[in-house]
């Protein structure tokens, strides 16, 4: 379906921006592109984005760097208040789990949950590990 001045936006546009499928769907519209060619750009399949677009689900953690390549920005709102926050918001737009984030660091992934939660203290060795490998990223 071609979007342009002369026809009415689809039923489907949104007016607001609130879900990862309505970001979706607004880009695909504006940029007049089938689910087929997003699938394509992602490297999903056309499933997956219909799945997306119907809310039905969304986009694993993996996938995140090349949705919001696609979108041209960052849909996922994070608080970047805490060290805790900064972590997990480097982690979603890097495409990592918890678990390859903590491989990465070499530390238990239950540190990286914790610390995303802020919910606990690190133990000195993990502190250690967490703060060498972020120092130069954040």
């Amino acid at each position: 379906m071609v979007v342009n001045d002369k026809m009415p936006l689809p039923v489907k546009y949104p007016n607001v921006l609130i879900t990862i499928a309505d970001h979706l769907i607004k880009r695909r519209f504006d940029l007049k592109l089938s689910q087929l060619q997003v699938a394509k750009i992602i490297g999903v399949s056309t499933d997956s984005i219909t799945y997306w677009e119907n809310k039905r689900s969304e986009p694993q953690v993996y996938l995140y760097k090349k949705v919001i390549e696609f979108l041209g920005y960052n849909p996922y709102e994070i608080d970047i208040k805490t060290f805790g926050d900064r972590v997990k918001h480097y982690r979603l737009l890097n495409s990592l789990s918890q678990k390859r984030l903590a491989k990465l660091i070499d530390v238990d992934p239950s540190t990286i949950k914790s610390l995303e939660e802020n919910k606990s203290k690190l133990h000195k060795e993990s502190g250690r590990k967490i703060a060498n490998y972020f120092k130069t990223i954040l």
